[in-house]
Parts: structure tokens; C-alpha cells; sequence
């Protein structure tokens, strides 16, 4: 950079001494020939000398390069770049003498050196995302998932997880039949594994260890004493139980996928401070949360257009989500709150109720379905009036 800074200010040095020096004198001349005084004509000269000068270098020394370089800038770099490397070498010695100058004044006036990087910030990235976009070298689904990808240090591990009344786990003091109720109804590759409810997990276990204790189980031995007494095959699980992995509920989506790795754990159980389990995170719905904006055929649709001003929305949305779909820049993700419907609560001061509904920053959100104490379903619909 400071080659290219030295190259260009003795451009602009000798530009300004031909001008004084050749063009300057001519001019002033012709302007006597027609009878002019010669301090007016001189000073003429001059500004003409100037703007004449001023104008070829802007012109051949800035624009025509960029717009050259721009067009094809890579056979451009290379029948150029042998210049800058030339210099480089040719200048070292004043250039390492201006580097010197410049860092003992910056000492003498105690200002500390810039450095030699300059930090690139989230919002810079973004930027260039954006631009990216706008000119076609983006797809739009590309930027949704590199946006998805810097979103997750903002987005709360509490975001995507599955709530603790939704947590499907096997419990030790269960019966064989009600093991495989569970499992039949809900065939995950893994459950937390318990001894009396989720406040008292030992372990997880995967779907196989499951088949092979449970449903593949010999029916002509007799079911196993479980911890409690119960007939189940309790021993036989615990057996094949693995560590599970716990993680705080104050951490983000990023610090969760680093876990994840660190751990080769594909599932873990969200606590909180009081160490009581409020919910559990999986791999996939860290997958969910980049896909977010992005049609999925594999995932239930949280959010289902109904036309081009409303929304039937599941209340355990994401607010970011809802955000973005609604393009609602006012809809505020910094609250105490997750998800749609932690929001909606959030603005009625109150457990909701069916029909309830908020007004507000130019939408309607009413309840149209509520689940125990957790709003269900949401119709969204656009004030257009406001």
C-alpha cells in the first residue's frame, strides 16, 4: 500500500510541475496574444493548467483503470501485477525509511499503530452478503444459509429446542409394554434414559440398544426387577446406557454445535441453573435452525401462508423466523422470550387465553389454539390500515 501511495503521489507531483512548467506558460501567451494583462492571463493559465491536469489524472490514473480492472480483473492482475512487484523492490529502501518516520512520530505523540489487519465484523460480512446478492453471484437461498450460519451466536440454545413436557425418554421403572408404547410411537434414534422421571437421568440409549432390550426380547425369560421393583427390562437398558451430554440453558446455537463436536454427541439435555432439565437439543434441530427461510419437504411448516395478509403460525416458532417471514425489522428478538408465542405473552402480561389477541406494530396476533399453558396456534394478520 505504500508503493502504491509513493507511485501515486509522484503522479500527482508531476502532473502538477508539467502543468507549471509546460502548459502553464503556453496558455498564459495565447491568452496575451488576445490582449489580456499578463497577472490575469497568469493566473488563468494557472487555473486552466490545473483543471486540465486535475482531469486527465482522475480520469486515466483512477476511473479508466477501475472500470478496465473491473471487467476482467484477474487477466488485468496478471499483465499488471509484474509492477507493484517491481516497485516494491525498487522502493523498499524509502519505503522502509517513510515506515520508520511514520512509526517514531506516532511514538512521539503517543498514538498507537493502527494494526496491520483490519478487523472484518459481522455487519461487514452482511454487507457483502448483500451486495453478493444484489449482483447475481449469490443465489438467494445461498444467503439465507450463510446468514442462518452468523445468526447462530444470536440465537439462544432455548430457540430451537424441544420444551420439557415434549421430551419422549425411557424410564427405568417402566413396564416393558409401556418401553414399547414409547417406542413404537415415537421411533427416535436415541432417549434420554431416566430412573423416575427427567430430574433423575443416568444416562441415554440408543434406538438399537432399545430394539435388541425391549422389543427383540426373549418372551419365554422373565421380565427383569426393575430399580423400583417394577417388571421391566430396566436392568437390561442400563446396561447398554450411555453418558449423555448436558449443556446450560444460557449458551448459544453455536457453543451447542461446538459441544456436539467436541463430545461426538448427537443429542443433549438443556438445564437450568437450578439444574432441572427444561428441555433438549438435538443435532438436527441445530440443521433446523440454518434452514430457517428455507423450504424444507422433510420438516412441518411452522409457518403456513394463508395469503398475501395472513399467517397461521405454531406458537413455538421461532421469533427470528417469524421476523423474517413477516419482514417485521420492528419485531423484537432481544425480549425474555424464544419464540411467537412467548412474544404474544409477553405483550398481554397474562397466561393466554383462546381469542386473545395483540395489536401491534401493524399486525394482529390472535390465539386461535392453546395447549395446557402454551399458546398452540396463532392467526397473523396485516393491519393494512396502518
Amino acid at each position: 500500500m505504500t508503493v502504491l501511495q509513493i507511485c501515486l503521489n509522484g503522479v500527482g507531483v508531476l502532473g502538477g510541475m508539467i502543468s507549471s512548467e509546460m502548459i502553464a506558460p503556453s496558455v498564459t501567451h495565447g491568452l496575451m496574444g488576445w490582449g489580456l494583462p499578463a497577472p490575469t492571463a497568469e493566473t488563468l493559465a494557472s487555473v486552466f493548467g490545473f483543471v486540465l491536469v486535475t482531469g486527465l489524472f482522475v480520469l486515466f490514473a483512477d476511473l479508466l483503470p477501475k472500470r478496465v480492472a473491473m471487467n476482467a480483473p484477474d487477466k488485468i492482475a496478471l499483465a499488471v501485477g509484474w509492477f507493484p512487484a517491481a516497485a516494491l523492490k525498487l522502493l523498499y529502501p524509502i519505503v522502509w525509511v517513510f515506515s520508520k518516520m511514520s512509526d517514531a512520530i506516532l511514538r512521539a505523540l503517543k498514538i498507537p499503530a493502527a494494526s496491520a489487519v483490519e478487523p472484518v465484523t459481522p455487519e461487514d460480512l452482511r454487507a457483502i452478503l448483500a451486495a453478493g446478492t444484489a449482483s447475481g453471484v449469490l443465489l438467494e437461498q445461498e444467503h439465507q444459509m450463510i446468514q442462518n450460519v452468523l445468526g447462530l451466536q444470536d440465537r439462544s440454545i432455548t430457540s430451537a429446542m424441544t420444551p420439557r413436557d415434549e421430551i419422549v425418554f425411557l424410564d427405568l421403572q417402566e413396564t416393558i409394554e409401556e418401553q414399547k408404547t414409547k417406542v413404537r410411537a415415537k421411533p427416535y434414534s436415541r432417549y434420554p434414559l431416566c430412573n423416575g422421571g427427567l430430574d433423575n437421568v443416568v444416562g441415554s440409549i440408543r434406538a438399537e440398544d432399545v430394539l435388541a432390550a425391549v422389543v427383540d426380547r426373549d418372551p419365554t425369560q422373565p421380565p427383569a426387577k426393575g430399580p423400583q421393583g417394577a417388571l421391566s427390562s430396566g436392568n437390561a437398558i442400563f446396561q447398554v446406557r450411555r453418558d449423555v451430554l448436558s449443556v446450560p440453558e444460557t449458551i448459544n446455537l453455536w457453543d451447542t454445535l461446538a459441544q456436539f463436536d467436541t463430545h461426538g454427541a448427537g443429542f443433549a439435555l438443556v438445564v437450568n441453573e437450578y439444574g432441572l432439565v427444561v428441555g433438549l437439543i438435538t443435532f438436527k434441530d441445530i440443521m433446523g435452525a440454518l434452514m430457517g427461510g428455507l423450504a424444507n419437504p422433510f420438516e412441518e411448516q411452522l409457518i403456513v401462508r394463508r395469503d398475501a395478509n395472513s399467517w397461521l403460525i405454531d406458537g413455538a416458532a421461532s421469533i427470528g423466523d417469524v421476523r423474517r417471514e413477516l419482514e417485521a425489522a420492528d419485531l423484537d428478538e432481544a425480549g425474555p422470550f424464544d419464540t411467537i408465542g412467548g412474544f404474544v405473552m409477553h405483550r398481554l402480561r397474562r397466561m393466554a387465553r383462546k381469542a386473545d389477541r395483540v395489536d401491534t406494530l401493524g399486525f394482529r396476533f390472535e390465539v386461535v389454539d392453546v395447549e395446557g399453558f402454551r399458546i398452540n396456534q396463532l392467526l397473523v394478520t396485516r393491519l393494512t390500515g396502518q
